[in-house]
């Protein structure tokens, strides 16, 4: 059995490593963290909309509301999220890793928009957004399961992205290697989701102030949770 880390463990390592580095782990997480705020916020703020329009009365703005209503506008924006979460994500794995990493915090967020790869992360997120709906319209325990499951699938891209190994897989190699990995993880994975339920709601009391602090440590801490995977399992990736 193999000995991995205990919630209390991949916390206080994260800590460690936020202790005197809060300010470059603000503005690294920052957009991402505006991004989750808003996602959430968006549908108290969002007014009903009225797609009639006739040549006669057209400008950008109501074109800009149409093409929402409609959620194109909505689709290409929750893209350009992705690989802005992703590539501040990735970031975050590479400091844990080499805490004494030195990097541009704002820059890291637009790591993958200067990669020819950026493409495979969209195919990525459509198939697992496709397999969890499936999976959730059997029931909604199942989904949630086959969440967990794909949960550390864009970690094991970004490895074999950085040992060059893409090539050789297919894209949802990935999806099923996640799976692999959470067996007999699933759980431990759940309940440090649940551990951060008291943050969450420390957050919200402040009126998302305390998301500034509260984002950075739980990203940190999701990404040390597949660090400790990965060390457990030296010839995973391969």
């Amino acid at each position: 059995m193999k000995n991995y880390r205990t919630r209390l463990e991949l916390k206080n390592e994260v800590k460690n490593l936020l202790r005197g580095n809060w300010s470059k782990a603000i503005l690294l997480y920052l957009i991402p963290m505006i991004i989750f705020w808003f996602s959430n916020e968006y549908d108290k703020f969002s007014p009903d909309i009225d797609i009639r329009y006739s040549i006669t009365n057209f400008d950008i703005t109501h074109f800009t509301k149409v093409a929402s209503s409609f959620g194109l506008i909505s689709f290409i924006l929750s893209l350009v999220f992705l690989l802005v979460t992703l590539s501040v994500t990735f970031r975050g794995l590479d400091w844990l890793e080499d805490p004494e990493l030195d990097f541009s915090p704002w820059k890291s967020n637009f790591t993958y928009f200067r990669s020819p790869d950026w493409w495979q992360l969209i195919i990525i997120y459509v198939l697992i957004s496709i397999f969890t709906f499936l999976w959730a319209l059997l029931l909604i325990i199942p989904g949630i399961v086959k969440s967990i499951a794909y949960s550390q699938t864009y970690f094991i891209y970004k490895d074999f992205n950085d040992r060059g190994l893409t090539d050789n897989y297919s894209l949802t190699t990935y999806i099923n290697k996640s799976q692999q990995l959470m067996m007999g993880n699933k759980w431990r994975y759940f309940v440090l989701q649940l551990s951060f339920i008291g943050w969450w709601i420390l957050g919200a009391i402040t009126l998302g102030i305390g998301f500034i602090w509260i984002y950075p440590y739980y990203k940190l801490t999701m990404a040390n949770f597949y660090r400790d995977l990965i060390e457990k399992n030296p010839n995973f990736i391969e």
